[in-house]
Parts: C-alpha cells; structure tokens; sequence
C-alpha cells in the first residue's frame, strides 16, 4: 500500500501538470502517488500525458467528465490502495517539504479531514487530504450532486460537523487560482464557471435534505474505528 493517493482530474494545462509534478518531486516525503485523469478529447491530452511521466505517477484517460466525475471515478478505484487520498488541482503548487507527511499526520486519529494553507482561503479546504474510510462509507470522494463547485465546502461543514477537520496553517501548498495570481484565465477556468449557479442550488439543497445524514455516516466510520482500537 501507498500512504497517499493524490487525484488531480486536468484538462488544456500540460504546464501546470509539469509544475505540479516537479514540485512533488521536490517536497513529498511520504510514499506519495499522483493519479491524474485527462479528457481523451482534450487537445492537450498528448502534452498532459508528456508531462504526467513520472516512474510513480499513475494516468487514466476516458469520456469528458467534470471534476467530481473524475476525482470520484479514480477514489473508488484507491479504497485498498492507501489509508489517506487527497484531492489537488492542477493549479496547486506543494510549497513545505514533507507537505504529504504532516498533513498525513494531522488527520484525526480515528479518521477525518486535513488540509494546508494555500495561500487564498482558510475557512474550506479547497485542497485536502481524506481518510479513505471515509471515502469508502460515503461512497464518494467529491459530492456527486455538484460538478465542479462547493467540494470544499462540503468537506469542511461534514468534517467540521463530525468534529474531524484540521487546518494546518503552517502546511504550504499555494493555489495559483488567477484571482491570486492575477494572471488571465483560460478555457478550463471558463467551462468550470458555466457550473456555478447549479452547483451552489445543489450545495444549498443537500445543506437542507442530507447534510446531517452525511456527518452521521462520518461520526459512525469514527466510531467505529475508535471501537476497533
């Protein structure tokens, strides 16, 4: 087993592919594995794939699918795989040597979520690392109900409801999102904006009808691993 699996869903950027993986390269500690997932009718596909090449690195190209698509398309493929996945953009930059490491170490003992500073929000985790456990009992990485939008901020009302989530502020990994690097969007940044106003009315109905469902499932997964120690 791995100790991490890293998803990384990318469409149109083989730049920021290369960047992340040499940035990984440089910081991850831990028996760390990237898995990214490419749009086969992405014009970029090739370049993405040049750019994934890493000994270590673990690549599945298929339909076009959004985000959540993808990310929950290669968890489930990860449930016996690692104890710990995480979910990264291609737009995340791993600053802090040991990123993998320590954020590993900050999960709650009996399974939760934790996530790094990046350098734009504190109060979601717009990157995180997720017991697998969780993963599993959920039967999803991402919510499926939103494709692209309000992850985060599901992850941080259900962990933060369950009493599992942990900031870790000295934990380093920027998002270089343009709207903190000033630099100008592109056609992935736009595709994912045409999803904004449906993801939040899902965000705002599954706060209403199965948020509470979902933070028992997580208090029940704790307890139970906390019953097997």
């Amino acid at each position: 087993m791995s100790d991490l699996i890293v998803i990384v869903p990318s469409r149109g950027r083989p730049a920021s592919i290369g960047r992340l993986m040499d940035a990984c390269r440089k910081t991850c500690r831990a028996d760390t594995r990237l898995h990214f997932g490419f749009d086969i009718d992405d014009p970029a596909v090739r370049g993405n794939l040049d750019a994934a090449d890493w000994p270590d690195a673990l690549v599945t190209t298929g339909p076009r699918d959004t985000l959540t698509g993808w990310t929950n398309k290669l968890a489930i493929r990860h449930l016996a795989d690692a104890p710990a996945m995480a979910s990264l953009g291609d737009d995340h930059l791993p600053v802090t040597v040991g990123w993998d490491e320590r954020l590993l170490a900050a999960l709650p003992e009996h399974g939760g979520y934790a996530y790094p500073n990046d350098g734009r929000r504190d109060d979601v985790p717009e990157a995180v690392v997720v017991s697998t456990s969780i993963v599993a009992e959920l039967g999803w990485f991402c919510y499926p109900g939103v494709a692209h939008w309000y992850c985060d901020n599901i992850w941080r009302d259900i962990g933060a409801g369950a009493d599992c989530l942990v900031y870790c502020p000295d934990v380093i990994v920027r998002h270089l999102h343009p709207n903190v690097t000033g630099a100008p969007g592109d056609q992935t940044y736009a595709d994912a904006a045409e999803s904004l106003s449906a993801d939040l009315g899902a965000y705002q109905r599954w706060k209403l009808r199965e948020s509470a469902r979902h933070i028992s499932i997580v208090r029940g997964v704790r307890a139970a691993a906390a019953a097997s120690v």
